[in-house]
Formats: structure tokens, sequence, C-alpha cells
């Protein structure tokens, strides 16, 4: 185990614990927050994942060394539970922002796939993990895990529609300098929440939202596809669709699937 050195000026990465290898850096920040209060913004990444952690226990495919695998302790102990979305928006926004800071070109269209991945065009590029502890109505920790493809060229087949920044540069980045870049955008928009700047988060997470105003296919509970056409996300995050009946339908995360 390695200790980043502290910036001072971000929250987020103010203390680095980079890690060789662990089986989910999700898994090791819940069990530092267990034993120790590690300051808020403390992030622990590691150069390989053998366990790492998607939403619904799906795994996150990482080649060693070659992305960013981390997860972000926060205490937004400020945020009720019924309002967690908020923060998923303000996580989102951040790797929107830094994804965008490396591809400047206008046929690069970059899209938060709701509620936890971001999207270049019609490919994965990043996932996001969130897991909260709660102290009764309100948030005491959060562990945000982080996974964005950096320099890796090969998926395996079992992977739906990948892609990573060198993929779509032609070229590697500097994992370290990638890092100090997400610090900063992550700390921006964490910031933002905690000063109550939820209006301005919702509006520009709805203009990044994928597939926003645009008729698409989607798959419900039972397996059928339909036509529909996402209007907006409501206060505890739920996907809000224009049916081709002109009806408005809600549906919580695990009810609907993007059919890409």
């Amino acid at each position: 185990m390695a200790l980043g050195h502290s910036n001072n000026s971000l929250l987020i990465g103010s203390q680095h614990i980079k890690l060789q290898r662990v089986n989910s850096t999700n898994n090791y920040a819940i069990d530092t927050i267990s034993k120790s209060k590690p300051i808020e913004g403390t992030v622990i990444s590691a150069s390989f994942q053998y366990e790492g952690r998607g939403q619904i226990g799906r795994y996150w495919e990482s080649e060693e060394g070659k992305n960013i695998t981390c997860s972000t302790i926060l205490h937004p102990t400020f945020l009720q539970a019924h309002d967690q979305f908020q923060l998923n928006m303000a996580v989102s926004l951040g790797l929107h922002d830094f994804i965008s800071h490396f591809l400047t070109e206008k046929d690069q269209n970059v899209g938060i796939k709701w509620p936890n991945d971001i999207y270049v065009n019609n490919e994965k590029i990043a996932g996001i993990l969130i897991q909260n502890t709660l102290k009764g109505k309100f948030i005491n920790s959060s562990v945000i895990g982080t996974g964005i493809n950096i320099n890796q060229i090969k998926f395996s087949d079992h992977v739906p529609n990948p892609t990573s920044l060198s993929k779509l540069l032609n070229s590697d980045i500097d994992i370290e300098l990638a890092f100090q870049w997400l610090f900063r955008f992550m700390t921006k928009r964490y910031l933002q929440l905690t000063a109550g700047q939820v209006s301005l988060l919702r509006k520009e997470y709805l203009e990044c939202l994928y597939k926003i105003d645009i008729w698409s296919s989607y798959m419900n509970e039972d397996n059928a596809i339909f036509n529909g056409k996402i209007t907006g996300v409501d206060e505890i995050g739920q996907l809000t669709i224009e049916m081709e009946d002109g009806k408005s339908q809600s549906f919580a995360f695990r009810e609907l699937k993007f059919v890409i």
C-alpha cells in the first residue's frame, strides 16, 4: 500500500491510498470506515481489482494498470436518505466533466446514462457504484465506486459496447494526471452539492442525460420491449418516460433496461 501526497487545494483526493491489488476498492473503503475515521475525500485506488464490483452484483472488467478503479469516501450528512439521488447527480456530472475534458471533438457525444454510467456516443466508458450508510433519516457515509476505461484497448466479448479514452483519442493517457483531473471535477461538483446548488445540478444533469427527448427502445421488468422518450428524472431518481400513447410513466432502478 502506498499513501499518496496530500493536495490541500482539493477535497476529493486530499488523501490518496494507492493499492496494487485488492478484491474491491469499495470493500476496502467500507472496511476502512468500519475501523477508523478517514477524512472526507479520501480516495482508495487499485491497479487491479480481482472482484471489481458493478451494479446488481455485476463484475467490472479492468486490465491491470490500464484504467482508473477507485473509491471515494464522503460524509454527506446534510443529505436525507430520500434525497440521495442528488449525490448521484453530482458524481455523474463530475465524471461527465472529466470525460468531456479529454474529448473536445464535436462528434464525441458524452452522456450520462441513467442511473450510473457514462457513455460516449453509444459506448460505455465509465460506471458508478454508490453505497450509502444511514444514520436515522440522514446519510452517514458514502462510498463512491468509480471505474473509468482509460488506456484499455481490448475487452472481453461478454462486456457490452465498451470504449476507452485511449481508443477514442488513439493515444495513451497519463494515469496520474488523469487522477488529478478527476479529483478536480469531482470536488467541484460535490462542493456545489454541499452549497445547496441542487437546481443547478439537476438542470445540468438533465442536459447531459443520455437519450433524453429521443424516441428509443427499452425493456421492462417483463422483458417486453417498448418505445418511449425520456423526459426527465423525478426527485427520488426515477426515470420518467413518455409512452407512445402520450402518457408518462416512471421507472425505478432495475425496472428498465436500455435497448442499444
